[in-house]
C-alpha cells in the first residue's frame, strides 16, 4: 500500500512537473528595436559600408552598433537600413545586396567587425539555450548567424573566446512573416555563464540572391519548450498514469 501511494505521488508530481514546464517558457529580450524613436537610415546609392553606434538604454551593455555594408550594387540601385522605431529593417533595390550586423556589449564600439573593445556584459546565458528572432516580414531566403564572446574563456590554456550558431531561412511567401528558433552552438567548452557580447549577423555572403528585404521586430534569448502536440502527449501519458495508480490504491 505504501509502495503504491508512492508511486502515485510520483506519478502525480511528474504530470504537475510537465504541466508547468508545458507552461513556462524563460526570455530575455535583447532588443526590440523601440529606440532610438525617430532612426537616421543609412542609405546607399552604390556599394559602401557605414556603422552607427548609439546609446540604448533598452539593451544589454546600454550601447548598440549597427553595421551596413552594401557589397553588391551594380546597376546601382537604393540600399536602405533603419534601426529604431520598433525595427530593424533593410531595404536592397534590384541587383542590390547587402548584409547588417547589430552588435552588442563588446562588440559594439563602432568597427566593421572582430573587435572587441565595447562594453562587457558578464551575462549568464545558460537559462536559455536558444535564440528567436520574429521578423514582421522577409521578401525572400537569407541567412542568420549570431556570435557569442566571452572574455573569460573556460581553459585558459586551450581558450574558446566564441561560439556561433547560424540558419538559412525563407517566407512561405515573398514577404511573409517569419519567426526563427536557432538552439545556441553545442560548444560545451565555451563559457556561456560569462557572454560579454553579442552579434546579430543578417545575409551575410547570401549568394546569387539580390534585392532582398526584410523587417526584424524583436532579437531575444529564450528556452525553447515542447511542441505543444508533444507536450500533450508526455502530460496526457502522466494524467493517465497517475489516475491508474490512483485507482489501484483505492481498490
Amino acid at each position: 500500500m505504501i509502495r503504491s501511494t508512492r508511486r502515485l505521488s510520483l506519478a502525480t508530481g511528474l504530470a504537475l512537473g510537465l504541466a508547468a514546464q508545458a507552461a513556462q517558457a524563460q526570455s530575455l529580450l535583447v532588443d526590440g528595436f523601440t529606440s532610438p524613436t525617430a532612426p537616421v537610415p543609412s542609405v546607399f546609392l552604390g556599394t559602401g559600408e557605414r556603422s552607427i553606434t548609439e546609446l540604448v538604454g533598452d539593451v544589454p551593455g546600454g550601447v548598440r552598433t549597427v553595421y551596413h555594408n552594401v557589397y553588391l550594387n551594380p546597376l546601382p540601385s537604393v540600399s536602405v537600413a533603419v534601426a529604431g522605431n520598433g525595427v530593424l529593417s533593410v531595404s536592397d533595390g534590384v541587383g542590390a545586396t547587402s548584409e547588417l550586423l547589430s552588435l552588442y556589449g563588446a562588440f559594439a564600439n563602432g568597427a566593421t567587425s572582430g573587435a572587441t573593445s565595447g562594453p562587457h556584459l558578464n551575462l549568464d546565458v545558460r537559462p536559455y539555450d536558444s535564440f528567436e528572432l520574429v521578423f514582421r516580414g522577409v521578401q525572400l531566403a537569407m541567412n542568420i548567424n549570431v556570435v557569442l564572446y566571452t572574455a573569460n574563456p573556460l581553459d585558459p590554456a586551450n581558450p574558446l573566446y566564441y561560439s556561433t550558431v547560424g540558419v538559412n531561412v525563407a517566407p512561405a511567401i515573398p514577404g511573409g512573416a517569419v519567426t526563427v528558433t536557432l538552439p545556441f552552438a553545442a560548444t560545451p567548452d565555451f563559457n556561456f555563464a560569462d557572454v560579454d557580447g553579442i552579434s546579430l549577423v543578417l545575409n551575410r555572403a547570401i549568394g546569387p540572391l539580390t534585392g532582398n528585404g526584410y523587417t526584424l521586430d524583436s532579437f531575444s534569448l529564450v528556452t525553447a519548450v515542447p511542441e505543444p502536440g508533444s507536450a500533450a502527449l508526455m502530460l496526457g501519458g502522466a494524467l493517465l498514469l497517475a489516475t491508474r495508480l490512483r485507482r489501484r490504491t483505492g481498490s
